[in-house]
């Protein structure tokens, strides 16, 4: 689910070399239809598919980048959504008297926002061993939340 990230430089590459190949495939064909004696409406017609080919490797390519953005922005909302939940029983703590159970909470809303990062978040696990050794979600409660 992770992809390392597309340098400014990859990308410039990548564009520059599928402009050139669509360019060559105009000078190709153009000089074939030109070898045959054609021209006029037929050479328009050329330079049509040509520009109709270099707007569907554009979709394409912009139908994927909307793919990965659309994917990163649910990732952003769901770990809001699980951080926001995990926090709320923090913001209240203080308002409990006993200070073990003050303790507790905030362990616990720890542990909650560790599993979310680790299980929530593509990529390397990067979790501090103590949270590693349980991998399963927090059985508390959640509370509802205007996430």
């Amino acid at each position: 689910m992770y992809r390392k990230p597309v340098t400014l430089k990859g990308r410039a590459i990548y564009s520059f070399s599928l402009g050139s190949g669509i360019f060559l495939l105009g000078v190709t064909l153009r000089t074939l239809l030109d070898s045959w004696g054609v021209s006029g409406v037929a050479a328009a017609i050329d330079d049509m598919l040509i520009g109709l080919i270099a707007g569907l490797l554009v979709f394409a390519y912009e139908r994927r980048q909307h793919k990965i953005l659309h994917e990163k922005v649910r990732v952003i909302s769901e770990m809001n959504h699980h951080v926001r939940n995990a926090l709320q029983p923090i913001i209240y703590s203080p308002y409990l008297k006993e200070q073990a159970e003050q303790v507790r909470i905030i362990q616990e809303g720890t542990r909650r926002i560790e599993w979310a990062l680790r299980e929530v978040l593509p990529g390397e696990d990067t979790a501090p061993p103590s949270a590693k050794s349980s991998t399963s979600k927090p059985s508390t409660s959640q509370p509802k939340s205007a996430a």
